[in-house]
Order: structure tokens, then sequence, then C-alpha cells
């Protein structure tokens, strides 16, 4: 009973707390629980922090459990039915259809755009003053949205980056925050807080899209891209996509393929920032490897700690930092009776930093994640980019694009964040400083 009484209270405060900023609101208590039962409404909620758990609820026993409305509204206002959003034989042709524009044997062209535009962005900082500002938050978003509508779309955005930025912002102002009907699973059509405003967001958001699809119509030119397999498809009627579906699926890449990458490195300028004596270390290995040339795809695997850094920030600043699913049947968990119509959270911002699975778990140390104790690691207790079916696809891209424009800025730059500048972690629709990172730069090269 006492335990109930307290678990009661606990939602309640979540709920509230929730709504601001989701990694706040975590309980202390649970980075030490692995399995916590919360009933609210008539609803139980269960988080979970067991490995085992994780991997049955995302890997073995995925087809019982749907992506839960609290996903599913943030998202789809601006996402429609692309495949981030739909469930069932949609997502299934849809992931089918779009795999192989992620495939490993086309990453070394990627890499090729990636270092070209990033080089880009060192010519534009190159011609500020010495010691200029920045908001590195913006300025990675604005690099990593170039890249994925080059790479997958073939588009030069230019000023148009900008307005999608903007845009996105907005979105994320009005629809960000998690509304407790719908961590309820209260009816998705009640109107939600704030949706209106929403609206002029995703407006200026479709005016960019739009414009890359007709800019593609209008084009002669052959292609080899993401957007051209979109394009191609037909159905067994021999119909091809509809406008709106091809608006949608252009969408969900275009923002599932920058935001993370941008967040993962913004975090990680910051924590080398904290950490001068493993800044020591990346900037020796980058010199030891590469030599004074730029990062290739070739010189990935010499590049072992470099990698280790974005895995352990990965770790303690994932940008997707819950996912939430409902059971569509019943289950049992650890011993534990999972009734049909369950919601189930699993927190990686709570998961990569529990006491139970790892060893000083506030601690910068990605020492972790280098070969000789990568297999320390549980599996499951490290899910940055999800599990089993709904992985996110593009893992190995944002991987690979997050270790190569690491490994380039911090062979030209030293940044360093703003003296007394608050950095709070707002836990959102993803994971962003909630004050954004101003850093100033010095050429070391």
């Amino acid at each position: 009973m006492i335990r109930f009484v307290h678990d009661f209270f606990d939602t309640i405060k979540y709920l509230d707390l929730a709504r601001s900023n989701m990694v706040a609101a975590w309980p202390h208590s649970y980075y030490r629980r692995e399995f916590i039962h919360l009933k609210f409404a008539h609803k139980n909620l269960f988080v979970l922090n067991r490995p085992e758990d994780v991997q049955r609820v995302m890997v073995s026993n995925a087809s019982n459990y749907r992506k839960s409305l609290a996903n599913r509204q943030a998202l789809k206002p601006i996402l429609g039915k692309g495949v981030f959003v739909s469930e069932g034989k949609l997502w299934e042709r849809q992931r089918k259809i779009m795999s192989p524009a992620t495939h490993r044997s086309r990453l070394g062209g990627y890499a090729r755009t990636m270092i070209e535009a990033g080089q880009e962005m060192i010519e534009k900082w190159d011609a500020m003053e010495e010691n200029a500002e920045i908001d590195l938050t913006e300025e990675m978003t604005l690099l990593t949205s170039d890249i994925i509508t080059r790479t997958m779309f073939s588009v030069y955005l230019r000023e148009r980056n900008a307005q999608l930025y903007q845009a996105f912002q907005d979105y994320l102002a009005s629809h960000g925050r998690i509304h407790i009907s719908e961590l309820i699973g209260l009816p998705s059509w009640l109107p939600r807080p704030g949706q209106w405003k929403g609206r002029s967001a995703v407006r200026s958001f479709d005016e960019v899209i739009v414009s890359v699809l007709e800019e593609r119509r209008q084009s002669n030119d052959a292609h080899d891209d993401l957007l051209e397999m979109l394009l191609e498809f037909r159905d067994q009627k021999g119909e091809p996509m509809t406008f709106s579906l091809l608006r949608d699926e252009v969408a969900s890449i275009y923002l599932a393929g920058h935001e993370t990458t941008a967040i993962t490195l913004t975090w990680a300028f910051y924590l080398l920032h904290e950490h001068p004596e493993i800044k020591e270390r990346l900037w020796s290995e980058i010199e030891t490897e590469l030599g004074g040339e730029a990062p290739s795809y070739d010189a990935i695997p010499r590049l072992a700690f470099t990698r280790a850094i974005v895995d352990e920030t990965l770790r303690l600043y994932p940008p997707v930092h819950v996912f939430s699913r409902q059971a569509l049947g019943e289950d049992a968990l650890s011993g534990n009776r999972i009734p049909k119509g369950s919601f189930m959270t699993i927190s990686t911002w709570v998961l990569h930093r529990h006491k139970l699975l790892w060893e000083n778990p506030e601690v910068f140390d990605p020492d972790r994640f280098m070969p000789d104790r990568s297999s320390s690691v549980r599996p499951f207790s490290y899910i940055p980019f999800g599990a089993g079916p709904r992985i996110c696809m593009g893992k190995h891209f944002g991987l690979m694009e997050a270790v190569l424009l690491l490994a380039l800025f911090a062979q030209r730059y030293d940044f360093t964040l703003r003296p007394g500048h608050p950095v709070e972690p707002l836990g959102r629709m993803t994971l962003r400083p909630h004050l954004g990172m101003p850093m100033t730069f010095k050429r070391r090269v």
C-alpha cells in the first residue's frame, strides 16, 4: 500500500514535470529500480529498465507493441503518415522501399558529401573574426540539414535551409511538449493545447518540402538517391505513391536524418569543453591518424577514440531520450503481468544512466566504448537508435556523419563555452540544450 501511494504521487509529479522537461521528471529512485508499475486514470504505465524487458518489447515480441499515442501525436502534424509514424502494412512497405538508400554500400559516397559540406562550414567560420561566438546547436543543425538534403534528395537548399530550420524550431516550440492526455491515452480526436500554433510552422516547412519535390519533377537529370526510389515506386496496381505520402516520407527522412546528428555533435563539443584531458586525447588521435589530411570514409576505422566519444555522448545525451509503446495484447515481463492496452516507457536517459547497469554512470568516459572494454556493455542497456524492427534505418549514416564531422572540426578548432552560460538538457521531442550552446572557436591549424 505504501509503495502504491508513493508511486501514485510519483506519477502525478512526473506527468506535471514531463510537460516541460521529461528528463528532469524522472524520480531519483528510477535510476536504481528495474521495473516500475504506475496506475493513473485506470491506465497501466510501466517504466522498463531491465535490458531483458527492453529486448522483449522492442525485439522478440515487438509485434505485440505499437508506437504509443504520445509518439504519434507529437509527430503526425508534420510527418503525416511517414515511416516514423505509420504502423502495420504501410510501415512495412515504406521501410522496404527506403532501406536501400542507407545501405552500407552507399556510405562512401555520402561521406564525401559530408566532408564537402563540413569544409564549406569551415570556410564560413574562417571568414569570421577570431574568437567569434556561434550557437553551435544552430550551426550544426543547419549543416546536417544541408547534408541530408544533398545526399537523399540531391538538392542544395541554400537560403531555403534557414526557412526549414526556423519552421522546425517553431514546430518544436508548439508541439514539443508531452501532454498528459497523450501519456494516458485519451482519444486522438480531442484537441491538444497549442496545436493551432504549429500550423503556420508546418505551412512554412511544407513550402520548402514541396519546392524540393517540384524541382525534381521538372528535372530531366538522372538521380540515384532516396527521392528517386520513392518516385519510381509502383504498387501492385501500377500506381505511384500519392503526392501526400511522398511529401510525408520526404519530411520524415529530412527530420530524422539531420536533427539527431546535430544534437549529438553539440553535446559532444560541450563534453569536450568540460573535459580538456579527453579533448587532448582526441587531438592526439586525429593528428596521428590523419596527419593533417581531412577525415575520410576509409579513415573511420582508425578513429577509434573519436567514435568512442560519439558513443559515450549518445549514452549521456541520447537525442531520442524516450521510446513509448502500447501493448496490443497481454504479455509478461520479468514475471509481471502486462495487461492489454498498457503503456510501456523506455527512457534512454534513465537506462543509459542506470546505477545497476553502468559503472560511474554520470561520468563522461569514452573508454567504455573502446574495443578492449566495449564487450562489458550489456545488450539492450544502450539503445540510442532504438532496437528491433523499428531501429533507426539511418543509424550507420548518422554514426558516420558524427564521427567525420567531429574529427573535421576538432582538427581545425578549439571550442569554448560562453563563461557562465547555464547548460540544461531539455527533454521534449528531442534532447536539446535548453538555452542553446553559445561557443567561441579558436583556430588550431
